[in-house]
């Protein structure tokens, strides 16, 4: 049986380690199952042959099965997997063991797998150890010396010894497909003053492959992002600092990391000496998709709905992500939205399916909630996006008919839920105290809970009661107990339900207002609270009817942001879809031909784009929501 094994060094945060194999071929089909922590490359006889671990969990890890036949040839081959160990935690890395674990199949039949015997040896080229990061979700930087390089992916070994035994679960197949490689995207050449500014000419997400001719040994910069600010890419916002180094050789230095996707529009080189840019750009990393092609009559609707598509494309990989520049973070809000449009653009479910089962694996927490993001291991859990998977859960089963994953995930979500519960008082669910909660929903200042500067955290000294957390948590009851009768579960979640409706209604419901206030003591309205008031049942009737005719038209309340405003659509829709129709139509296309006007190629994280330094992402996947009402409504 395979073995998990990693260098004699021992383990190192933001380490590389190199693993060789010598591999005697006289033909036939070959196979290998592959799995690390954390990310690999893949190379046969010195030809880059795959990579991209699935991100997952030291108790859920995954193996990806790489046909490597038409690599070889007869004789003896090399087979050269390159790791890197990240060993710090960040919003797609749960840290394990540093560890590789392989098994090489030759017509179906095993014939080697990874022991100590495996020949390692720490890189020589990409700086060990080196303590700097982008920002947190994205986790460690890197420095490359290309004057290190030497031959041992074809077997010219220096340094190499016997591996150590590491530890690990025997892995599962992959979940979801493998990511595809697109032919490579050029950067052009924009602006050359004191650094050289390079357009991609769209959003795209990929490897970084340059070649490049300095006259000397230097150490360059190259930062990356969505958008230029004064005359550059911003590169440093807060603590966050978007870029990698690089040691050029002097005369030519050709580098490809397949070890680090970015998602980037621009991309910018800082040096000392002037350098002869020959090439540089992405090499695409694509989810497969079938993309379903729509035509709605308009010429607008149809741009809209492609550039929503090309966004959502932008925003999978091993899960859905959040956005691709900054984070690449699995959300439940986020992804929600993703899935919803994304049944209706592609009308595949696999990735949704894994998603989803991914979240529910994430149970490090002595609360049993879901942390902000999976896989991680921070502490910080934003409750309201827990009470969100209970819907996406849903609708996954209502769209794709498979009630295997509720089965699944049932028990997981039922500790989640009792969290709720047991945070209840007089009738109603209190906002959850300490610095492991972010009381937010969404990017405004009133919901976002931030400090005065509105950009840190504030978290809760003491508890209070506020309304869009128990409208969510109405609703969570409510698909909970329709996922029961659909497993043929018994359950009664109803009557709790009703009791936090007429509790909600009681406490937050202002008569002279005619509309919900956002928490007890504060005369703070917001078109999501009572979008949610509407969507749960609080408000009905007459009082419905009242608060769409405000959503509908000039208000006065907090306005709902880009990825919320599905929900004040919903709540309309709610209540006459024939009489909001044209409304909702209508306000999509105001707000998204502001974005193609701008340049936009893929949608934004929110309508202020790039001047929203904290919430400032260009390619947002909750972004795509027109996709669906485009469907349902056209």
């Amino acid at each position: 049986m395979a073995n998990w094994i990693w260098l004699k060094d021992g383990e190192i945060k933001n380490s590389y380690g190199e693993f060789y194999i010598p591999f005697n071929y006289s033909g036939g089909s070959v196979n290998i199952k592959l799995s690390v922590d954390s990310e690999y490359a893949l190379y046969i006889n010195g030809e880059y042959a795959s990579s991209n671990q699935y991100s997952d969990f030291p108790h859920y890890k995954i193996y990806d099965e790489i046909d490597i036949t038409k690599y070889l040839f007869k004789g003896n081959n090399s087979i050269a997997i390159e790791v890197w160990y990240m060993g710090e935690g960040n919003a797609s890395y749960y840290p394990g063991r540093a560890g590789l674990w392989y098994e090489i199949y030759l017509d179906n039949k095993k014939i080697l797998e990874s022991d100590t015997n495996t020949l390692s040896r720490l890189s020589r080229t990409f700086e060990n150890g080196l303590d700097k990061k982008i920002n947190e979700e994205l986790g460690y930087s890197y420095h490359y010396d290309a004057n290190n390089e030497d031959d041992w992916k074809t077997g010219e070994l220096d340094g190499f010894s016997e591996s150590v035994a590491s530890e690990g679960m025997i892995p599962l197949p992959r979940p979801v497909k493998r990511l595809e490689i697109r032919g490579f995207t050029n950067a052009d050449l924009i602006k050359q003053d004191n650094s050289y500014l390079f357009d991609l000419g769209k959003e795209e997400v990929g490897y970084l492959q340059f070649k490049i001719v300095s006259p000397k040994k230097q150490r360059i910069n190259i930062a990356f992002g969505d958008h230029i600010a004064d005359g550059g890419v911003r590169r440093f916002m807060e603590y966050r600092d978007f870029s990698y180094e690089i040691t050029l050789k002097e005369g030519v230095t050709e580098f490809s990391n397949y070890l680090r996707r970015i998602g980037a529009r621009y991309l910018e080189i800082t040096s000392d000496e002037e350098l002869n840019v020959e090439y540089i750009g992405l090499l695409p990393c694509v989810y497969p998709l079938n993309k379903v092609k729509k035509d709605f009559g308009s010429e607008l609707r149809n741009k809209i709905y492609d550039v929503c598509m090309r966004t959502l494309e932008l925003c999978i990989h091993d899960h859905y992500e959040d956005c691709p520049s900054r984070e690449q973070a699995l959300y439940t809000m986020d992804s929600r939205n993703q899935m919803l449009a994304g049944y209706y653009a592609f009308n595949e479910f696999e990735m949704p399916r894994a998603s989803l089962l991914l979240i529910s694996k994430d149970n490090f927490r002595d609360d049993n909630l879901f942390p902000t993001v999976a896989p991680e291991n921070g502490e910080l859990c934003i409750p309201s996006f827990v009470l969100h998977y209970y819907r996406q859960l849903y609708e996954y089963a209502v769209y794709s008919k498979d009630l295997a994953l509720i089965k699944e995930v049932m028990p997981r979500i039922k500790l989640a839920l009792n969290t709720f519960l047991n945070n209840m008082k007089d009738g109603l669910v209190q906002t959850f105290k300490g610095k492991e909660y972010w009381n937010f929903y969404e990017w405004k200042k009133e919901l976002k809970c931030a400090d005065e500067t509105e950009t840190a955290i504030k978290f809760y000294e003491e508890p209070t009661f506020e309304a869009p957390l128990n409208c969510l948590l109405s609703m969570a009851l409510e698909f909970m107990q329709k996922m029961c009768d659909m497993i043929g579960e018994k359950a009664d979640y109803m009557p709790l339900k009703e009791e936090i409706d007429k509790n909600t209604f009681e406490k937050f419901y202002n008569k002279d207002k005619g509309l919900f206030v956002i928490r007890e003591g504060k005369e703070e309205y917001s078109e999501l609270v009572n979008a949610f008031a509407i969507l749960c049942g609080v408000a009905k009737g007459d009082v419905a009817k009242e608060i769409a005719e405000k959503l509908a038209s000039e208000n006065d309340m907090i306005e709902c942001t880009l990825s919320m405003r599905c929900f004040k659509y919903d709540a309309l829709l709610a209540v006459d879809k024939e009489k909001y129709k044209d409304f909702i139509l209508s306000d999509i296309d105001i707000r998204y031909k502001r974005m193609l006007d701008a340049g936009a190629t893929s949608f934004w994280e929110t309508e202020l784009g790039a001047d929203d330094i904290n919430a400032g992402s260009l390619c947002h996947g909750w972004s795509a929501m027109p996709i669906y009402y485009y469907n349902i409504l056209l």
